[in-house]
């Protein structure tokens, strides 16, 4: 070619550079990224993830080991990249660790939860090496009671309560309520997608949500991500259930009510959710108050474990969560903690409404498991959230009394109501809700189908030293069609006296260790025959004794109370131990708690209409309970939540 000759461009004479090179001839650098939480704390890499680079080339990272040997390996390498825009994509492990942020020197990004899981990360890798921190929340904490474990898997972990002294230095605790399954997580929505089925002869595409593979552990909006979906997505797909969908809930509006504004996730704060066996079935609730207790037991040593790490504790219950935590505190404060938890709330608790008296004799329950007189003590304030609209804990009217005379004189009750609960799905919260509520009903002995009151959790619990009563086909016995009348009564008499025994002789073993481990901070041995008692530190010989004589009296009745039970904290508040209304019922003692602050009352009636309203609250509950009840008057006043 001639140097007049025509070319079909026109030349530059600038120099090569960086950006007007080929993407084959472009500088590399590299990548080196660090991870920690929303505190600045180191978290591990387990799995690096990837880069795409500007060469569409996907590079895996590098783990580096700590520079010292006991830290942890919170950085990754990615070399080679070439220099440019880049995308990181992460695996989303460890579980539950939710990215919310990236800072470089120049910039600051920050996420929702799951936003990134698609897409990945957009960065800048620049000559030499370019630095990054990912933030991440920590992991959610659950603390499992509801199977058999050691006892350290009951208490936080190091790094666990090192979160909490770092957060502002308090934890907060929630203790679900009955009938609570433990549930899982729910999951990322990742998009829509279509399935070529068949509807006859013509092909039907059907649009369904596709997901992530990775749980989702903080709150999602149903609604605003079902307005660009063809199908309405369900609340438990994407929030979970059982526990875990309580978890979600609850700490993310105990975070807005703090003043997290939904956008910027770096000051949300985990909370420690309790899951407890509660679950027993629609009808036995009795079991699930003996469950509660012991899963009460079991939550002492980590309240004890929080206060000697000078951390504050506050807790929220909900429905028969109450009596996890009132046994908890009842045993502390039964060997001398004084104030050790700032605040406990009794959301709707399904308690006794004298439950929190200092007076055990005020006890009406014929087993001795109604009050706890000692709780008080280990609570600078405890508050009662309570409501008239609460269906299933109340109401008693007067029409329930004379319902209650009739079943307690073996009075067939009407035939519409026994044909509501035959026909019930839910029998506890449908058909005895519509005989005026379910929680004063608990101890109702018929119809037999239910299954409920106190006869199918004692012959459980005593099934070793059955039968226990005289009525033909009450227990069911592999002698009884052998056994004469004479036999039988004599069979009933020694197993009673072989149980007083059993119950004395545990009593005794039980009753050293019992206040040594709790002295000590650790697990407390749980009862096996005098269970219904272990909202108590320890049972001595002689209170073992009168259990078993009021156990008898129960049984001897057909486990049929002389008495119902007090109704409800949850429903009545304090209106008939402390109230105006108040006469021979009346408690000086939870008076002059209430005069004094201890104890506060807090009706909802005006915006909670339902058990567990609070869970998806609506707009009322969340401004005057969650907001202004809860965050304000009390946990931002008097203690603190997280680092707000």
């Amino acid at each position: 070619m001639t140097a007049n000759a025509t070319l079909p461009f026109s030349p530059s004479s600038a120099p090569l550079g960086e950006h007007g090179a080929p993407v084959c001839r472009r500088q590399t650098a590299d990548l080196l990224l660090q991870r920690t939480d929303n505190l600045g704390r180191p978290l591990a890499f387990t799995d690096a993830g990837t880069v795409m680079d500007m060469a569409a080339k996907s590079v895996s990272g590098t783990i580096l080991d700590g520079p010292e040997p006991d830290q942890i390996a919170h950085q990754a390498r990615f070399e080679r990249l070439t220099i440019g825009e880049v995308r990181w994509h992460w695996s989303e492990k460890p579980e539950g660790e939710h990215l919310i942020g990236i800072n470089t020197v120049s910039e600051k990004l920050r996420f929702i939860p799951g936003e990134t899981l698609e897409d990945g990360v957009e960065l800048d890798v620049i000559a030499r090496e370019r630095k990054a921190t990912a933030i991440h929340l920590p992991a959610p904490m659950v603390i499992n009671l509801r199977e058999e474990s050691l006892p350290d898997d009951d208490l936080l972990t190091a790094r666990q309560l090192n979160y909490f002294k770092a957060n502002g230095n308090n934890a907060l605790l929630f203790v679900h309520g009955y009938n609570v399954p433990h549930g899982d997580w729910g999951r990322f929505l990742k998009g829509e997608g279509r399935s070529q089925n068949y509807h006859g002869n013509t092909r039907s595409f059907r649009r369904h949500p596709v997901w992530h593979l990775y749980k989702a552990t903080v709150w999602q909006d149903a609604d605003a991500l079902s307005e660009s979906l063809f199908t309405p997505l369900e609340d438990d797909q994407l929030n979970g259930n059982g526990l875990h969908n309580w978890a979600v809930h609850m700490e993310y509006r105990l975070n807005r009510a703090a003043g997290f504004d939904g956008k910027d996730w770096m000051p949300y704060s985990r909370i420690i959710n309790v899951s407890w066996p509660g679950d027993t079935g629609s009808t036995d609730f009795m079991q699930a108050e003996l469950n509660a207790m012991a899963a009460g037991r079991r939550l002492a040593p980590l309240l004890q474990q929080l206060h000697s790490a000078g951390i504050a504790i506050n807790i929220i219950t909900h429905s028969l969560g109450a009596r996890v935590a009132l046994t908890a505190l009842n045993l502390l404060g039964n060997i001398g903690y004084r104030d050790l938890v700032d605040h406990l709330f009794l959301w709707q608790p399904a308690v006794a409404d004298n439950a929190l008296t200092n007076q055990a004799s005020r006890d009406v329950h014929p087993l001795g498991l109604g009050v706890f007189p000692e709780a008080h003590g280990a609570a600078r304030r405890i508050v009662v959230l309570h409501s008239k609209g609460d269906g299933i804990l109340g109401p008693e009217e007067a029409s329930d009394k004379d319902w209650w005379s009739r079943i307690v004189r073996r009075v067939s009750p009407l035939a519409t109501a026994t044909w509501q609960i035959a026909t019930s799905e839910d029998p506890m919260d449908d058909a005895l809700g519509y005989l005026h509520g379910a929680y004063d009903k608990k101890w109702w002995t018929f119809p037999s189908f239910l299954d409920n009151g106190f006869g199918p959790a004692m012959e459980k619990l005593y099934a070793g030293y059955l039968p226990l009563t005289l009525e033909p086909g009450s227990v069911a016995h592999p002698q009884r069609s052998a056994s004469s009348a004479a036999s039988l009564q004599q069979t009933v008499a020694d197993n009673w006296a072989r149980l007083e025994q059993d119950a004395i002789a545990e009593a005794r073993a039980l009753w050293q260790p019992c206040m040594d481990c709790l002295r000590n901070g650790t697990r407390p041995p749980q009862y096996r025959l005098l269970v219904p008692l272990g909202h108590r530190a320890s049972i001595s010989p002689n209170l073992a004794q009168d259990y078993i004589r009021h156990l008898r009296k129960l049984a001897l009745n057909g486990w049929r109370p002389e008495r119902p039970p007090r109704p409800a904290l949850g429903y009545v508040g304090f209106d008939e131990v402390a109230g105006d209304e108040a006469s021979s019922t009346f408690d000086p003692f939870i008076a002059d708690m209430l005069d004094h602050g201890a104890f506060a009352d807090v009706n909802q009636s005006r915006w909670l209409f339902s058990h567990s309203g609070m869970r998806i609250p609506s707009d009322e509950v969340f401004a005057e309970v969650y907001r202004k009840e809860i965050m304000e008057n009390h946990l931002l006043a008097n203690s603190r939540f997280g680092r707000y």
